[in-house]
C-alpha cells in the first residue's frame, strides 16, 4: 500500500495505481472513506473505462448510497455502462428496484446479453422480476394484459443469452397468474395456478453463493396456501421462514470452497456473517408478513431497506405489507 501510495505520489493521472489502493484501503485498512475517494479518483481519469464504472457501483453499494444516486451515475455515463453485461445489469436493476419496470423491460428486451461466469440468473431475474412487477399493477385494471405479462416470464427471450436454472421456481410468476385468473372470474384457472405455486421445497437454504435461490417463494407457497383454503399448510410456509433467520441469525458462516461456486466481482471484500445476518433478517419478516403481523413486518423491513437501499426483494416486500 505504501508503494501504492508513493506512486501515486509520481504519477497522479495514473488511474490503476487509485484502483489499487482502494482495494487496499477498503480491504486491507478498513477505510471506507479512502476507499471510495480513490476509485473515483480512477474513474475520474479514466471515464470510459467500464471496469472501473463497475467497481465503482460496487462500492457504491457497500456505503448504501440511494438508488436515486447510483441511476443518476449511470444515467451520466450512459455509452460506458453499456460496454458490459455485468454493468449493464446493474443499471437495469437500479431502474427494476426504483419502480421503472416499463424501461427496464425495454432494455432487457433490446440487448443481446452474452453469459458470463457469475451472471447467471442476473439478467432473467431481472426480466421475470419487471414483467411480474408490471403485471401485479395491472391485476384490477387489466387482468388479461396482466396475464400475457405473466405468461412470458416462464419461457425466456433468446437474447438474454440464458435459459433457466434447475433451481429457479416459478411460484410467483403461478401466484399471480391465478389472482390475475381470479380477477377475471375464471375459479378453476386460479385453482390451477395456486396449486402450482404451492409446488416444491418449503425449506429455506442459505444463499451463501451467487446461484442459491433466496427463500422469498416460501413466502408465495403459503399464500397460495391461503388462497386454496389451507391454512396450516400456509402458517407452516410462513414459520419455517421465521424458524429459519431466528435459528442462522448468528451462525459463524463461512465459504466451503473456492471454485465455480464464487466466481462473482468481489474485488471488494464481502462481509458473509453480516450477509447472513441481513438475510435472516428478511426471512423473520417475511414470514411476519405472511402470518399477517404486518406491522413488525413492516418495521423489520424498513430497518433493513434502511441497512440497503438496494435490497430488491425488501423493497418489493415492503410495498406488499403496505398495501
Amino acid at each position: 500500500m505504501q508503494l501504492w501510495e508513493a506512486s501515486a505520489e509520481l504519477l497522479p493521472d495514473f488511474p490503476t495505481v487509485h484502483r489499487n489502493l482502494s482495494f487496499a484501503y477498503y480491504n486491507v485498512a478498513h477505510d471506507l472513506t479512502k476507499a471510495s475517494q480513490a476509485i473515483d479518483r480512477a474513474f475520474a481519469l479514466a471515464p470510459t473505462d467500464a471496469r472501473l464504472l463497475l467497481e465503482k457501483d460496487l462500492l457504491a453499494k457497500k456505503q448504501n448510497l440511494s438508488l436515486q444516486t447510483r441511476l443518476t451515475i449511470f444515467e451520466a455515463h450512459l455509452e460506458t455502462v453499456k460496454k458490459r453485461d455485468d454493468l449493464y445489469i446493474e443499471y437495469i436493476t437500479t431502474l427494476n428496484t426504483l419502480g421503472h419496470y416499463q424501461q427496464a423491460l425495454g432494455l432487457l428486451e433490446s440487448h443481446i446479453f452474452h453469459p458470463w461466469e457469475g451472471g447467471e440468473g442476473k439478467v432473467s431475474g431481472q426480466y421475470v422480476f419487471a414483467l411480474i412487477e408490471s403485471a401485479k399493477q395491472l391485476l384490477d385494471s387489466d387482468p388479461t394484459r396482466a396475464i400475457e405479462l405473466l405468461e412470458h416470464t416462464l419461457v425466456y427471450p433468446d437474447n438474454l443469452g440464458e435459459g433457466k436454472l434447475p433451481n429457479v421456481k416459478d411460484t410467483l410468476s403461478y401466484y399471480y397468474l391465478a389472482k390475475a385468473h381470479e380477477a377475471q372470474g375464471d375459479v378453476a384457472k386460479a385453482k390451477t395456478y395456486y396449486q402450482l405455486a404451492t409446488s416444491g421445497d418449503i425449506e429455506p437454504e442459505s444463499v451463501l453463493y451467487y446461484n442459491d435461490q433466496p427463500a422469498d417463494t416460501i413466502l408465495y407457497q403459503g399464500l397460495a396456501y391461503e388462497a386454496l383454503n389451507l391454512p396450516e399448510k400456509a402458517r407452516t410456509c410462513y414459520h419455517k421462514l421465521i424458524s429459519y433467520g431466528e435459528k442462522h441469525l448468528f451462525d459463524d458462516v463461512k465459504y466451503d470452497y473456492f471454485a465455480v461456486s464464487l466466481p462473482a466481482t468481489v474485488v471488494y471484500a464481502e462481509d458473509i456473517r453480516q450477509n447472513n445476518r441481513f438475510y435472516c433478517r428478511y426471512l423473520i419478516a417475511l414470514g411476519n408478513a405472511g402470518l399477517g403481523n404486518n406491522v413488525s413486518a413492516q418495521e423489520q423491513l424498513a430497518k433493513l431497506a434502511h441497512e440497503d437501499y438496494s435490497h430488491q426483494g425488501v423493497s418489493r416486500h415492503l410495498e406488499l405489507v403496505a398495501n
